[in-house]
């Protein structure tokens, strides 16, 4: 072998060594950072990744990069710069081993982002293209979430029983368990809230029974007292027309006794006045005189009695018909 061949063979080795060295400190330094992104260790593994991304000479290393580093975002919150890398990764590494974890993480990701109907969407795409990936379990819990979160609660439920049931050594079994138990205990608080909605609108009910039958009694009681009202007027009424028939009754018996008493003391009558016809005048005997004085005071006395039964009727019969009218 001459020395040129020599020294060929010399170069080329040193340069596949020195590949194979360079190769050596990429998968070092993604290995480093796969374990401090495994150790929660974000930040410090971000500038490892992104050094790898920029490097020309790892571009069998970039697939696992942009996805690590598109994970190491979302888990430190930054969904922006997150999103950016998955898209890049989706785009261009459609063949790369690791597809099928980035399309669940984009569903993951679209979650974190309030995006509950898309992540739905990527998620149920995932499942169906990949059923065989580790990941489908967690992408069930995912949809429950989404579901979770849109307010469809049953059918979060469901999903949540078929992790446990077709899935029950998922690391996502332990969650599902409590959402579970999270959803009955809300629905037992629905269920209560329910019932003393049910029972305060029954005692509004009875309240607004109680209301309309006591607005019913009242009414009654208002008809009652117009009744009793109405027929103490009638009697009052009664009152004052029996006063004013007695009062009639009573003038005109006075009125009569009045006229026969001027009628006995008229010359017509043959009995003289008593100023006029002294005792002891011939044509009417002493006690004829006497006697017709006598009777003259007692009719007189009598009319005078009459006369003031009669007012007093009269008197009754105005304060009944004052207080009638003060009724009104």
């Amino acid at each position: 072998m001459t020395h040129v061949k020599k020294a060929v063979l010399f170069l080329l080795l040193m340069t596949f060594g020195l590949c194979a060295l360079a190769v050596s400190a990429q998968s070092s330094s993604l290995a480093d950072a796969i374990q401090l992104f495994r150790d929660g260790q974000y930040e410090k593994a971000l500038p490892i990744i992104e050094a790898v991304i920029n490097d020309p000479a790892a571009a069998a290393q970039k697939p696992d990069a942009y996805l690590l580093v598109a994970k190491s975002y979302m888990a430190l919150g930054k969904l922006d710069d997150a999103d950016k890398s998955l898209e890049f990764y989706l785009s261009n590494f459609t063949g790369a081993a690791d597809y099928p974890e980035a399309l669940y993480q984009k569903g993951r990701l679209l979650f974190l982002q309030e995006q509950y109907e898309q992540s739905i969407q990527v998620l149920q795409q995932f499942i169906t293209t990949y059923p065989a990936s580790p990941f489908v379990s967690s992408g069930w819990f995912w949809v429950g979430e989404s579901l979770y979160n849109l307010g469809h609660v049953d059918d979060a439920q469901k999903v949540y029983q078929k992790i446990l049931i077709d899935f029950p050594a998922s690391v996502k079994v332990e969650a599902a368990q409590y959402k579970i138990s999270l959803i009955q205990l809300q629905n037992k608080e629905i269920e209560l809230a329910r019932l003393l909605k049910w029972s305060h609108e029954d005692f509004l009910r009875s309240l607004e029974e109680f209301q309309r039958q006591e607005k019913t009694y009242e009414q009654a009681i208002e008809v009652y007292q117009k009744k009793l009202t109405s027929g103490g007027a009638d009697q009052e009424q009664k009152t004052i027309a029996d006063l004013r028939a007695e009062l009639a009754q009573k003038t005109a018996e006075a009125e009569n006794l009045s006229a026969k008493l001027t009628q006995l003391g008229s010359p017509a009558a043959g009995v003289a006045p008593a100023a006029a016809q002294p005792s002891g005048v011939q044509g009417t005997p002493a006690s004829a005189s006497s006697q017709a004085k006598l009777s003259d005071i007692e009719r007189r006395e009598r009319l005078l009695a009459i006369k003031e039964e009669a007012l007093a009727l009269k008197e009754k019969y105005l304060e009944a018909q004052e207080s009638s009218e003060v009724g009104k």
